[in-house]
């Protein structure tokens, strides 16, 4: 198995679009530099890319691979962390230009599953986000996305996956920072089956 180089990223990537998508949460819309498609991916991808402060991070890619004209990720700013999602989301502006890996993916999609539970924490959802909406309308197997966050506010994604097409199958469950008001999991992984959890 070949390993990827990190510091080859031949894909030149311009900032198509940047927006809020909750509080502190900061979704980037990439396109390739000269407007042409982008390399195709698999849900659940990643892209590596350099960010203004020289820093190389991985990004989980969360729009449909149908759409090969564009790249989306979204970004948890962390005040508190190494310093990659503020040079990224405090100084990329729509216009700017980012070199990019071409997309890998360590968290694919089983081919032939009888059954797919979802389990997304904060910006866990992101990989989860490029899987369900590549499911169009006929997805592959049953399933269910159990999504956690402290609020509503910081819900990334919320408006959309509570609409009449995904509400039957997505529970969102908040708790307010308070760990007694915790989502209990236990129902929904006691019984041993035949299906597949994705968790991040």
């Amino acid at each position: 198995m070949t390993v990827p180089d990190p510091n080859h990223l031949p894909l030149q990537l311009r900032v198509a679009a940047i927006h809020s998508a909750a509080d502190g949460l900061f979704s980037f819309e990439l396109e390739a530099a000269d407007g042409a498609e982008l390399p195709a991916f698999t849900p659940g991808a990643h892209l590596r890319l350099r960010l203004p402060s020289g820093a190389l991070r991985k990004y989980s890619l969360c729009n449909d691979p149908a759409q090969r004209r564009r790249y989306a990720i979204t970004v948890q700013r962390e005040a508190n962390g190494q310093g990659g999602s503020l040079s990224l989301c405090d100084s990329t502006r729509v216009g700017d230009s980012l070199a990019g890996s071409w997309p890998e993916n360590a968290f694919a999609l089983p081919p032939l599953a009888k059954g797919l539970l979802f389990i997304a924490g904060g910006i866990g959802i992101a990989p989860i986000m490029s899987m369900i909406r590549s499911f169009g309308e006929l997805a592959p197997a049953p399933w269910k996305l159990v999504y956690l966050t402290r609020s509503a506010a910081v819900t990334a994604f919320r408006a959309e996956l509570s609409t009449p097409a995904y509400r039957t199958r997505v529970k969102i469950h908040h708790d307010q920072g308070d760990a007694a008001k915790a989502f209990d999991l236990w129902p929904l992984l006691e019984r041993p089956n035949t299906g597949h959890l994705y968790c991040c």
